[in-house]
């Protein structure tokens, strides 16, 4: 009985949820063609400001987590907010999914990185599923994980498993 309910489990959260939850599906959201006026700013401003691509990734990171935070009950009380459109947003909590796509969309939008470069992760967190950024840099893979940055966890570090 208990690898029955373990397996429904995996299937409902693991598998159940990718196919339902927007910007967690198996494939890979597109990105859409039109920005909002400020963020394309914002992106402008950060493309000019720093030197490398680790800086305006850094930037970028820094700017989304600014803005958003993730949070491990908001999780489950403001479920709903994995539906919400992205840009409808206001600064406060969202979950990792959306942080995720403004910053890849940030990402990408600067003309410093490409798709290929931008990895979509998803690990179990917490009994529930996470989802974080790897980004291609030169020879190295930087783990991005702005939802866990409210969690304590630095930049170049992710959630993953209870912590």
């Amino acid at each position: 009985m208990t690898l029955l309910i373990l397996f429904v489990y995996l299937v409902v959260v693991f598998i159940g949820s990718r196919l339902i939850i927007p910007y967690l599906g198996f494939k890979r959201t597109k990105l859409p063609p039109q920005i909002p006026p400020e963020l394309f700013g914002t992106i402008r401003t950060l493309n000019q400001s720093s030197k490398d691509n680790l800086d305006f990734l850094k930037n970028s990171y820094n700017f989304v987590t600014s803005k958003y935070y993730g949070d491990k009950l908001m999780t489950f009380t403001k479920f709903w907010y994995l539906f919400k459109e992205v840009f409808s947003s206001k600064p406060g909590y969202l979950p990792c999914t959306l942080q995720n796509h403004i910053l890849r969309l940030m990402l990408v939008k600067s003309g410093r990185f490409n798709e290929s470069e931008i990895e979509i992760v998803v690990v179990p967190f917490n009994l529930i599923i996470h989802q974080y950024l790897e980004v291609k840099i030169d020879d190295n893979r930087i783990k991005v994980d702005p939802w866990s940055k409210s969690l304590g966890k630095p930049f170049g570090e992710r959630s993953f498993l209870f912590g």
